[in-house]
C-alpha cells in the first residue's frame, strides 16, 4: 500500500517536471567544468622568462582602455606565468578584461563562453536574462527552477522507497538486463541509475536551493549553527594603484603558488583544500599606503564564510578535484536521462494497456 502511494507520487511529479529536471541536470553537467575551461582561448600569454610589470603599472595601462565612467574594482593574478591577469570592472556586472602582465597590453574583454552563458541561464533562471544583461533576473524562471528542484527531491525519495529491495533481493535490484528487450533494459537502467546517482543529486539539490529561495538559505545556515550573511560585492573602485602594488609586493612572495584577488581595502589569497576549493585567507589593507593591517586565515573566519564555500564546492563536485567532478558528471548525466527513460516507460505502459483493452 505504501509503495503504491509513493509510486503514484513519483509518477505524477515526474510528468510535469521531468523536462525541466533534464534541463537542470544537463546544464549543471556543463557548468561543473567552467572554472577549468572557461578561460581557454582568452587568457594565454607568453612569459619568455620575463618578470611581470609592477601591478600599479598594469592597472594604469588597463585604465586607458576604459570608456566613460567605468572604473577598475579588482584584479586577479594566477600562479601560472602563462595565464593573463584578469582586471575586474565596475559595470556591467561581472565585466572584466584580460591584460598581459608582461607588457600591460589589454588582450581582450572577458567573455563568458556562449556554452557556459547558455547553461547558466538555463540552470539558474530558465533562460531568463541576468543582471549582467541589464535585467534584475527572470523571477518566474528562477521560481520554476526552484520548485522543480524541490519536486526532484520528492521524486528521488519516492523512487527510492518504491525501489527498496526486500531481504535477499539486493543483487537483483542492482542488475540491468540487456537481453530481455528495450523496455526491460530501460526499466532496469531507470531503477539502478536512479539509485546510483541519488547521493550526488540530493547533495546538489540541498546546496542548490540556497540560490533559489531566501527562506531556504536562512534555514540552511541556521541548521548549521550560523547566520546567512551577504557576501561582499567588491564594487569599490580602485583609488590608489600605488598602494595596491605595495600590498601586492608583500603578499605575492608569501603566496607564489596561489591565485590572488586584489580589491580596494583587501586581498583574498585562494588556498583551496579538501572540502572547500574556494577557501581564502584575507589580507586587510590600508588603501592610502598599502600597509597590511591584518591577516585573517581561513580557519579563523566566520562559520558563514566556511558554509558558503562548502555549498559551492559540494554543489559543483570540486571537493576532491577532478575525481569528484568526473563522478558528479556521470551522476548528473544519469539524472538527465532518468526523466526521458521515465517518459518512455510510462508511454510504453499506456500503449500496452490500450492494446490489452482492445484485445
Amino acid at each position: 500500500m505504501i509503495k503504491t502511494v509513493f509510486k503514484q507520487l513519483h509518477l505524477w511529479l515526474s510528468i510535469p517536471f521531468g523536462l525541466v529536471v533534464t534541463l537542470i541536470c544537463l546544464s549543471g553537467a556543463i557548468l561543473i567544468f567552467e572554472r577549468d575551461f572557461g578561460h581557454i582561448g582568452q587568457a594565454k600569454v607568453s612569459s619568455n622568462g620575463r618578470a611581470p610589470l609592477p601591478l600599479d603599472s598594469i592597472l594604469k595601462s588597463s585604465e586607458t582602455y576604459l570608456a566613460g565612467s567605468n572604473q577598475i574594482v579588482g584584479v586577479t593574478t594566477y600562479p601560472d606565468p602563462e595565464h593573463a591577469y584578469k582586471v575586474m570592472l565596475a559595470k556591467p556586472a561581472m565585466a572584466a578584461i584580460w591584460v598581459d602582465q608582461y607588457t600591460g597590453r589589454v588582450i581582450s574583454k572577458y567573455e563568458r563562453a556562449e556554452i557556459f552563458k547558455l547553461a547558466s541561464a538555463a540552470h539558474r533562471r530558465l533562460f531568463g536574462k541576468s543582471k549582467a544583461e541589464g535585467a534584475s533576473g527572470a523571477k518566474t524562471g528562477k521560481l520554476i527552477i526552484g520548485i522543480s528542484t524541490i519536486a526532484l527531491l520528492l521524486i528521488i525519495l519516492s523512487g527510492l522507497i518504491v525501489w527498496w529491495p526486500a531481504k535477499g533481493n539486493v543483487k537483483k535490484k542492482f542488475t540491468i538486463s540487456t537481453d530481455k528487450g528495450s523496455y526491460r533494459f530501460w526499466f532496469d537502467f531507470h531503477c539502478v541509475g536512479g539509485v546510483i546517482s541519488t547521493l550526488v543529486l540530493v547533495v546538489c539539490i540541498l546546496t542548490g536551493l540556497n540560490w533559489s529561495f531566501g527562506w531556504y538559505r536562512t534555514a540552511f545556515y541556521t541548521a548549521l549553527g550560523s547566520e546567512a550573511t551577504k557576501s561582499s560585492s567588491h564594487q569599490n573602485p580602485a583609488e590608489n594603484f600605488t598602494a595596491w602594488e605595495t600590498a601586492y609586493s608583500k603578499i605575492k612572495p608569501q603566496n607564489p603558488r596561489n591565485e590572488i584577488r586584489m580589491y580596494q581595502n583587501e586581498a583574498d589569497v585562494v588556498i583551496g583544500g579538501c572540502g572547500n576549493q574556494q577557501a581564502t585567507t584575507t589580507y586587510q589593507i590600508n588603501p592610502e599606503n598599502g600597509k597590511i593591517l591584518s591577516v585573517i586565515p581561513y580557519d579563523e573566519k566566520s562559520g558563514s564564510s566556511h558554509i558558503k564555500g562548502w555549498i559551492y564546492t559540494l554543489h559543483v563536485g570540486a571537493w576532491l578535484g577532478w575525481v569528484t567532478k568526473v563522478f558528479y558528471l556521470l551522476c548528473v548525466i544519469i539524472g538527465a536521462i532518468l526523466p526521458i527513460s521515465g517518459y518512455y516507460l510510462w508511454i510504453k505502459r499506456l500503449t500496452l494497456k490500450r492494446k490489452h483493452h482492445k484485445s
